[in-house]
């Protein structure tokens, strides 16, 4: 009897689907400068008592539900996979946070599992563009899965990237749309395990915002989603919008309040508004840089139909805020995906109805054949419409098709 229990146990505990060896391309994804590695993927084996073990036997020959317990990595297990030995000690001692809280929207489920702040925490810490080391972050653990259980495409899979996510931490009182991680030196490292991703995320550390509140969003796309929340100014605080079809998942992270330090902050905030004046210093332009600028002083918004054609996909009409800005945000079939703003205010200088406005344009570093262009078109009813437009094929910069 003893060895058929001792059996059924080893088949019950038995991994269904064991973990390739290496995760050969398994990205460091930053929003501002950190270096791309491979990570090697580190086995674990759990120790339990023997009569742990008989309990956990039992549970799994009477329910199909017990096993759930072992779907997750935890916290510590997470930052060993990204090879963090700092990070992981740092998650294993008292001053870590956890919470274990999911939510679904969307299609998908996000779980906020845990964060720890503190100064040099990480053995990979990030450096400003002028060789600053930052020593004083804040780590927090995210998973993303499909809420049917169908399972998130690995790194290595050409599908992975399709599906795309931002997350970041914001403060109570202070606008997402401008305090987030894309500029409060912020990124996040992120692997695939089991169907699961996860998604380690990093910051400067906002604990001294404590008494405001700290929250942890994850919304569609690659930027922050303006229409995935609501912001109350008069309040500061933050909810989702109810009405968003994407994934708009808002947490609060139970952040001690007596780690909230008003002088910190207010020191914080005002080197927060001169960094974000100083003017941009010069940057040597390439090849590349140096043909988009050319295409870019051929265009006008009543030639630019010669040159360049709509992406029909990402034409919208847009939503013009109380502030003046016009939103807009999009998605390609590859995955590139972008929102933003623009101001409304001397954009049509006649306001006659079909007028074009040329705001602005992105590059891939490829030159004109990466070339995104973003015009807006005033239409008849006073609304504005969004498009983007890309060259020609053909096109050549000297105009000729």
């Amino acid at each position: 009897m003893k060895d058929h229990i001792d059996s059924l146990l080893e088949q019950a505990l038995a991994p269904l689907e064991l973990p390739e060896q290496k995760l050969n391309d398994q990205i460091l994804r930053k929003v501002k400068e950190r270096q791309d590695m491979k990570q090697e993927q580190v086995r674990y084996s759990r120790r339990m008592s023997a009569a742990a073990l008989v309990a956990v036997g039992i549970l799994l020959l009477c329910s199909s539900t017990a096993f759930a317990v072992y779907k997750y990595l935890t916290p510590a297990e997470v930052v060993t996979e990204i090879n963090d030995n700092a990070l992981q000690k740092a998650f294993l001692s008292e001053d870590a946070i956890f919470v274990n809280e999911t939510q679904e929207s969307g299609g998908y489920k996000v779980t906020l599992m845990g964060s720890v702040a503190g100064r040099n925490i990480s053995d990979f810490l990030m450096e400003t563009g002028k060789g600053e080391v930052l020593e004083d972050r804040i780590y927090t653990i995210i998973t993303i899965e499909r809420a049917d259980g169908t399972p998130m495409p690995d790194t290595s899979s050409d599908e992975y990237g399709k599906e795309c996510f931002f997350a970041s931490h914001y403060i109570g009182g202070l606008d997402p749309s401008v305090y987030s991680m894309m500029s409060m030196n912020g990124g996040y490292t992120e692997f695939v395990s089991n169907g699961i991703r996860y998604r380690v995320l990093d910051m400067d550390n906002i604990e001294m915002f404590a008494d405001r509140g700290i929250y942890v969003g994850v919304n569609s796309g690659s930027f922050y989603d303006r229409s995935a929340y609501v912001y109350d100014e008069s309040t500061g605080r933050m909810s989702r919008n109810e009405g968003y079809t994407g994934v708009n998942a808002l947490f609060h992270l139970p952040v001690d309040e007596s780690k909230a330090d008003p002088q910190a902050a207010e020191a914080y905030l005002k080197a927060f508004e001169q960094s974000m004046n100083e003017p941009d210093e010069p940057i040597e332009k390439s090849e590349s840089d140096l043909e988009v600028d050319q295409f870019m002083e051929l265009l006008t918004p009543e030639n630019i139909d010669e040159y360049a054609e709509p992406v029909e996909e990402t034409r919208q009409v847009c939503t013009v805020g109380e502030d003046g800005l016009v939103y807009y945000a999009y998605e390609l079939e590859d995955g590139r995906a972008a929102n933003g703003s623009v101001l409304l205010d001397g954009m049509f200088a006649d306001n006659k109805s079909g007028t074009k406005a040329i705001a602005g344009c992105s590059s891939n570093g490829t030159g004109v054949a990466g070339l995104d262009i973003d015009v807006f078109i005033l239409n008849e009813d006073g609304t504005i419409t969004f498009v983007l437009y890309q060259p020609h094929k053909d096109v050549t910069v000297s105009g000729a098709n």
